[in-house]
């Protein structure tokens, strides 16, 4: 005899139908929502809207991706974090003014003589970015501090006779020297001045007379200045002595008669292509000697032919 009892001997429960069919359905989906609610909650939203607080010309911009100026001349402002967002000021002039940090985004002038000024570029998930495109732009950016290849911090002058102003610059490439912290002027007589440069960080003159200026590079573990093409100047700030390590640090002037105003510190760092470098200074209670000879030495009587 089986321990099982047959099914087909239990009763099959009478089938609900009319209104009282309805009401347990309705009991059922209501116990179903609010077993699956703390699930949901933990749960990321599949889609996520970026949102922001900027204003373009004075006027409110809508949540999205994309921050858009106008074919003129525009004023872009944005008091707030930017995350997976791209501000684009297009043709013109523009005016382009982030007060909070670049996550993951991108500020493009566009076409046009731009003023760009942003906060920190913080890359978490993607690179951040600022370029100012086409056009002689004056950029100025708090800190550039990239991590690899695919969170990347960086910013480009582009086409032009840029400015660009930062602060520190750190952060190693990833793959193939790409990504990391980088500060470049691409084409045109640039001026770049930034803060310390280390971690590997990059300042890249590019194409053309370039002038860089660091407050320091490598003191704690390495960066690079290479300034590319041109008669380009590199220095600490306003032409002081730049100190290139003490741990490691590379100044490469490139192709041009370059002007460096540099100082290494260590066996550790190089100095290559500077035609000019600051002179030597003196040895400690040795007095320089003068540059030409005097026309009548103290204590020598001149020449008869001469009186």
């Amino acid at each position: 005899m089986s321990a099982t009892p047959p099914s087909r001997s239990r009763k099959r429960p009478r089938a609900l139908r009319g209104p009282a069919a309805i009401t347990a359905l309705l009991a059922g989906a209501a116990a179903a929502s609010l077993a699956g609610a703390p699930a949901e909650a933990s749960a990321p939203r599949a889609v996520r809207v970026p949102m922001h607080q900027c204003w373009v010309n004075g006027v409110s911009a809508p949540p999205g991706d994309l921050v858009s100026g106008t074919k003129g001349d525009d004023h872009i402002f944005c008091d707030s974090d930017l995350e997976n967002v791209t501000v684009w000021g297009g043709d013109g002039n523009d005016m382009i003014e982030v007060r909070g940090l670049v996550i993951d985004s991108a500020v493009m002038g566009g076409e046009g003589n731009d003023v760009i000024r942003a906060k920190h570029l913080v890359p978490q998930n993607a690179s951040s970015m600022v370029r100012g495109n086409r056009g002689n732009d004056v950029i100025k950016v708090a800190t550039v501090s990239g991590d690899g290849a695919a969170r990347g911090a960086v910013v480009h002058g582009d086409d032009g006779d840029d400015k660009i102003t930062t602060g520190s610059v750190t952060g190693a490439p990833g793959k193939f020297n790409r990504g990391g912290g980088i500060v470049t002027g691409n084409d045109g007589a640039d001026t770049i001045k930034v803060g310390t440069i280390d971690f590997s960080g990059r300042v890249l003159g590019g194409s053309e007379a370039d002038i860089i200026e660091a407050k320091a590079l490598g003191p704690e573990s390495g960066g690079l200045i290479q300034s590319g093409p041109g008669d380009d100047r590199i220095s600490g700030p306003d032409g002081t002595l730049l100190i290139v390590g003490e741990h490691w640090g590379s100044v490469d002037a490139g192709v041009g008669k370059d002007t460096c105003t540099v100082k290494s510190v260590s066996t550790r760092t190089s100095i290559s292509s500077c035609e000019v470098m600051p002179k030597a200074a003196p040895p400690a209670g040795k007095p320089s000697k003068p540059e030409g000879k005097p026309a009548n030495p103290e204590g020598k009587p001149a020449h008869p032919a001469a009186r």
